[in-house]
């Protein structure tokens, strides 16, 4: 390299030498290239006539009660949309979530009225480091079968097709090889992947390619510190409801305690009064008088002791 980035820092310009396709940074940039989602795709699906004719990275798409954000969408020549999906962690529900980008996309991409025989097919191409099925398979294709009486699995061909590929299991196939390059943190050319060898020769041998990169990487790295941000203050903002619930919860408590407390005043007060009006009559002797009130002895002598000081 015989320029330098110095408007960019050390450690994102380090970063960003080490990106690999796989990492979300690169991916985000390479998948803008049609040409590179439709190299994938053909060599993964087994369809060398596969066209893309538009691909957009990052791209966003809502559904009723939340959105996803699609790594790369695209738009085939045939009509059908694909979504290849970069994951490199394990610790999702990776069906669940393939399920719920199948749905939302159908959902999304589906005018309304159409009819349900025009409703549009959907790919979903979900790239792994590790095995997601744990197939022992570098893809597996995923897709609705009708079981039989006889306990054969048919398809049923319903548009919706999901492949699941990974970097781990090498099954020495072009397929692989593919996935395997994924994990390259270094600059390669490979003659069976040229749009894929191009763009990787782009953003990490030229400038204007590592500058995007390394714009990527600073850009990134505030996108996460903002959502690391709007995490915590969310945690406290909830941390804060729920300490003034429980301070409502006491304040409430703490009001009901004094009521009680009055009421057994009050009580007490009119007690007390039905003692001395019933003392001052002196029809009663003091042990009627406890009897009739429900109160001890005790207490009836001491109310009668302070009257007659008075």
């Amino acid at each position: 390299m015989d320029f330098e980035l110095k408007q960019y820092s050390k450690a994102a310009r380090e970063t960003a030498k080490n990106l690999r396709i796989i990492d979300d940074t690169l991916f985000r940039l390479m998948a803008k290239n049609k040409k590179v989602c439709q190299e994938i795709l053909r060599i993964l699906l087994d369809m060398p006539e596969l066209i893309v004719i538009r691909s957009d990275a990052q791209y966003t798409i809502t559904s009723l009660h939340r959105e996803i954000i699609i790594d790369a969408f695209c738009i085939l020549k045939d009509g059908s949309y694909c979504n290849i999906e970069m994951q490199k962690s394990d610790s999702n529900d990776d069906i669940g979530r393939v399920r719920f980008h199948a749905s939302t996309m159908t959902a999304n991409l589906t005018p309304k009225g159409t009819d349900f025989d025009n409703v549009p097919d959907v790919k979903i191409v979900y790239l792994t480091e590790y095995d997601a099925l744990n197939s022992g398979q570098t893809i597996t294709h995923v897709t609705r079968c009708m079981r039989l009486s006889d306990g054969r699995y048919v398809p049923v061909n319903d548009g919706e097709d999901i492949y699941f590929a990974n970097t781990c299991v090498d099954d020495k196939t072009d397929k692989a090889e593919l996935m395997k390059l994924m994990l390259r943190r270094d600059v390669f050319y490979n003659e069976k992947f040229p749009a894929i060898s191009d763009s990787i020769n782009y953003y990490k041998r030229t400038k204007g390619g590592l500058n995007k990169m390394c714009k990527a990487v600073e850009e990134y790295a505030q996108s996460v510190a903002q959502m690391a941000t709007a995490e915590a203050n969310k945690r406290a903002e909830e941390a804060n409801k729920k300490a003034q619930a429980a301070n409502k919860k006491a304040e409430a408590a703490n009001k009901k305690a004094e009521e009680a407390n009055k009421k057994v005043e009050e009580a007490d007060k009119k007690a007390n009064e039905t003692i001395k009006n019933l003392l001052s009559a002196g029809k009663l002797s003091i042990e009627e008088i406890a009897d009739a009130v429900s109160e001890p002895v005790d207490k009836i002598k001491a109310i009668a002791e302070k009257m007659n000081k008075k």
